[in-house]
């Protein structure tokens, strides 16, 4: 069996990830619907995607400063590519108070989607390292890889 691969500089076309238009995923108010507009991009991902979870942790940066993390992770298999899997995720971002697609890496060589889901996410993680903030965040990320 092919040593694992798994790349983060490589794209392939997508086509789900296009940002989708949100008019409906709003109250009525002008406000954003969150529930409405994640629903609506989960709507757009293909039949055979694996819903790897969701990790949610807040970040208390310093004293004022604080966010929101959401990122809920999806393996996509891929047809006729270079590569079988697409690591993507729905992000919320805390700043513009919207969720966001981002395609994180592709891969090869797994010995199933679990261990492809697992060894691409940790990857990712490994990868964020330099942008972790405390101890708090670095236990979720092991939890969250730990259930995959």
């Amino acid at each position: 069996m092919p040593q694992p691969i798994v790349d983060f500089t490589a794209t392939v076309e997508l086509p789900f990830i296009r940002r989708q238009e949100t008019e409906d995923a709003n109250d009525g108010n002008g406000e954003r619907d969150r529930e409405a507009e994640l629903e609506q991009l989960e709507g757009a991902l293909p039949d055979d995607v694996i819903d790897l979870g969701c990790l949610e942790y807040e970040i208390d940066h310093s004293p004022g400063l604080s966010w929101r993390t959401e990122d809920h992770f999806y393996l996509v298999p891929l047809r006729g590519e270079s590569y079988e899997w697409a690591l993507v995720r729905i992000t919320w971002d805390d700043n513009w108070s919207a969720y966001q697609w981002c395609q994180d890496a592709v891969g090869s060589g797994f010995s199933s989607p679990r261990d492809a889901g697992r060894m691409m996410v940790t990857a990712l993680f490994n990868r964020w390292k330099d942008c972790e903030d405390g101890d708090a965040v670095s236990e979720a990320r092991k939890d969250f890889v730990a259930g995959l």
